[in-house]
C-alpha cells in the first residue's frame, strides 16, 4: 500500500517532500525508495525532449 499511495501521488505531480510528510517519513531518501521511476516514467521523461 505504501508504494501505491506514495507512487500515486508523485505522478500526480505532488512534491517529494509533502509526499514524505503525508507518509511519515523523516527522510527524503525514505521516499525515494517508495517512488522510484518505471521504465515508461523514464521513457515519457526522454520524449519531452523531443523538442530539441
Amino acid at each position: 500500500f505504501r508504494h501505491t499511495f506514495c507512487k500515486s501521488l508523485v505522478d500526480a505531480g505532488e512534491s517529494l517532500d509533502r509526499v514524505a510528510a503525508l507518509a511519515g517519513h523523516s527522510s527524503l531518501n525514505t521516499t525515494a525508495r517508495y517512488t522510484k521511476p518505471t521504465a515508461q516514467d523514464l521513457e515519457r521523461a526522454v520524449n519531452k525532449l523531443e523538442w530539441i
